[in-house]
């Protein structure tokens, strides 16, 4: 099976088509209550901020000086450190603009995500588990709740120190390379589409309680689709109100793929029924 994005793309779609099936909502409402909840906490924290903001952009694009007394010491820096490279670099202004926009809307979306993937776990490892059974007919092995709350909670701090680790290193590249602008981009939507596609192709792996690198491999099949839905699920979790939602169709979308394009044949998980028709449904 070849490597396409557009199959990743198409991944998050198929998950926000499985949650209307009348089977699996009762898996979703836990999810989308605490990304409720999360989001109008974190949403007011980002209106908080908006106001340093716009001081920011302003001292960009029109070069005049901005009062850094009520600010912060690093939202004061970085607002002389940017008024001194626009006026030095003109023609760079409205693409650094650009870039601090994409940037804030990204760390947004990433802690947003990185919030509501540790507390909601559990649930997102029970949605798919459901998943996978509407999808192949067949449930992953079962065990008590209590070891299944404690190993999704550990394996989430698992991914998270994978993520921040590379993260910090590839934070480090992205600065020493700054002087090219589209590169330390292009390095942070890679790393971020990644991110996305090991969270939530994870959750079908954990359930049959295979190892973390197992994951890693796993996508590494499908450069391409892995990107590819992975770039989807970041930019979806960057517009607000939209990313209420993300996360459970992620969690569906990620099954999906994993068990319809990403699990080789002879694979010990894949002995499982084959799919049924939903569009029946």
């Amino acid at each position: 099976m070849t490597s396409n994005p557009a199959h990743g793309a198409h991944a998050l779609v198929r998950g926000a088509q499985l949650l209307t099936q009348r089977e699996l909502r009762p898996f979703i409402i836990v999810p989308l209550l605490i990304n409720l909840v999360l989001f109008i906490a974190l949403t007011a924290l980002m209106l908080s901020q908006l106001g340093g903001l716009v001081d920011y952009l302003r001292s960009l694009l029109t070069h005049s000086p901005v009062d850094t007394e009520s600010m912060s010491w690093w939202r004061a820096w970085m607002a002389t450190a940017a008024a001194w490279a626009a006026m030095v670099f003109q023609w760079l202004a409205w693409l650094i603009a650009i870039a601090v926009v994409l940037m804030f809307l990204f760390i947004y979306g990433y802690a947003f995500g990185i919030i509501t993937n540790i507390i909601a776990a559990p649930f997102n490892g029970l949605l798919a588990e459901k998943v996978e059974e509407l999808l192949t007919g067949r449930a992953p092995p079962s065990e008590p709740l209590h070891r299944m709350v404690w190993r999704t909670l550990g394996r989430e701090l698992r991914k998270l120190g994978y993520f921040l680790g590379w993260g910090i290193l590839i934070f480090i590249v992205a600065l020493l390379t700054s002087w090219t602008v589209f590169l330390p981009a292009a390095l942070g939507a890679l790393w971020g589409a990644w991110c996305m596609a090991i969270q939530y192709v994870d959750y079908p792996l954990d359930n049959h309680q295979r190892p973390f690198r197992e994951v890693k491999s796993v996508l590494m099949r499908r450069k391409l689709t892995t990107l590819g839905f992975g770039g989807t699920v970041m930019l979806a979790k960057m517009v607000p109100v939209l990313n209420i939602f993300v996360m459970p169709a992620a969690v569906a979308g990620g099954t999906a793929l994993w068990v319809e394009r990403l699990r080789k044949e002879g694979d010990p998980g894949a002995d499982a029924l084959p799919g049924r028709d939903l569009e029946k449904r």
